[in-house]
């Protein structure tokens, strides 16, 4: 074999890895987290300042997984005027498998979701309340196992 064909060779190599490269990545998508980023970002100091008045009162996780569910335990001290509660599970591999509930706790604070809805893997949950006016917000990262 000459130098032609061996160059030949490299070539038609470099082009079908070129080729396969192209093709794989067109078949990825990449969605934005949140359809609505930018009106979310404006916003997004509210929720800091949410998460600064949860912080005062619970710096400890709200959801613990169980067995067949996530339970949601919010501190009693803010469940006396509890209202608009609202508990989004975001897979921010994709977007089609997000779960998202309102939700009200029962008299100790508590609220279970059953996790044989979810699939398996990485959920950012966003919890969010008001309690006598002011407004609470915690995020989570937490991993459904099957």
């Amino acid at each position: 074999m000459n130098w032609g064909y061996k160059i030949l060779t490299v070539i038609v190599v470099f082009i079908i890895a070129m080729l396969t490269m192209v093709y794989i990545s067109f078949r990825q998508t990449n969605e934005m987290v949140d359809a609505n980023y930018y009106e979310k970002e404006i916003k997004y100091q509210s929720l800091i300042n949410a998460s600064n008045e949860l912080n005062k009162v619970n710096e400890n996780n709200l959801i613990v997984q169980r067995a067949d569910t996530l339970d949601l335990k919010i501190p009693e001290k803010l469940t006396d005027k509890f209202s608009n509660g609202s508990l989004v599970f975001q897979r921010n591999s994709d977007e089609k498998k997000d779960q998202s509930f309102n939700f009200s706790p029962n008299i100790n604070g508590m609220f279970s979701v059953n996790v044989k809805s979810f699939a398996a893997g990485n959920y950012v949950a966003k919890i969010t309340w008001e309690n006598d006016g002011v407004l609470y917000y915690k995020e989570q990262t937490i991993f459904i196992q099957k």
